[in-house]
């Protein structure tokens, strides 16, 4: 649970870890990634309390010292963290733009995403809700999971463009090409294991892709993604890493609603 506090007149946000489990969820998902050779999806381990807590203090730590934009610890407590405000929802600003200003925002994000990951940095979930926006830098939030703990560092990055990918994609159904585009110039810096990861996996996801065309408006968009990325050579995964997502983000698979 996130709340707003106020710190000596300066918005500051408190950060309480519930418990963990889900494990077997988390079980299976592992068992789907590894079966069908979808590396850059397998769960990291989801703990609660103090251990989150622990994980989210080192992960900032980690990026500040590599010089991402992230919220400082300014202190602490049982099961908590209080954090720095580091600007807007991201969300909520690209809800709010015209398609210009959503073009502006989502290349500020692929361009912040690229710088950190040209200094080894690596996210976990940078969808557009663990983004923020403060009016010239994109910062990032959210990291009570470690990706490492079950992969490799281009693996990591590889899903960093993934699970970005999948967060703005909604917003380009009517401009499908641009988004490419975008990704495709995002790309270019990227490490070759990391392009050829993500390749591999999008392609592995052209059938249900395919499949996912004849249904819902969502699942359209999602399969929209996945071809987009696919042919700008980054990301992949959509369909299989909406479904990780959606889960691990609240526990409940919002997603099934899609084939209603």
């Amino acid at each position: 649970m996130v709340e707003p506090i106020v710190i000596e007149g300066q918005r500051a946000w408190l950060k309480q870890y519930g418990a963990g489990s889900r494990a077997l969820a988390l079980g299976l998902l592992s068992f789907v990634a590894r079966r069908f050779q979808l590396d850059a999806l397998r769960p990291p381990p989801h703990r609660g309390g103090d251990a989150a807590r622990e994980t989210e203090a080192r992960r900032l730590g980690e990026l500040q010292a590599q010089g991402i934009n992230v919220p400082s610890v300014i202190g602490s407590g049982h099961a908590a963290l209080v954090l720095e405000d580091n600007g807007s929802s991201f969300n909520t600003c690209l809800r709010q733009a015209d398609d210009a200003g959503r073009d502006r925002l989502v290349a500020a994000a692929m361009d912040a995403i690229a710088q950190a990951h040209q200094r080894g940095a690596y996210f976990g979930q940078p969808l557009p809700r663990n983004l923020t926006w403060d009016g010239e830098k994109v910062g990032f939030i959210d990291f009570e999971e470690d990706p490492l703990e079950v992969m490799d560092l281009a693996q990591a990055q590889a899903r960093d463009w993934l699970m970005f990918g999948y967060g703005v994609a909604k917003y380009y159904e009517q401009r499908p090409q641009q988004l490419q585009a975008m990704m495709a110039a995002a790309m270019d810096t990227a490490q070759a294991p990391v392009r050829e990861h993500a390749h591999a996996l999008t392609g592995r996801l052209q059938r249900l892709a395919r499949a996912s065309m004849k249904m819902g408006r969502s699942a359209r968009a999602l399969a929209h993604a996945i071809i987009i990325v696919h042919g700008a050579t980054t990301l992949g995964v959509l369909m299989v890493l909406a479904v990780c997502a959606d889960f691990l983000a609240d526990g409940q698979l919002d997603i099934l609603e899609l084939f209603t």
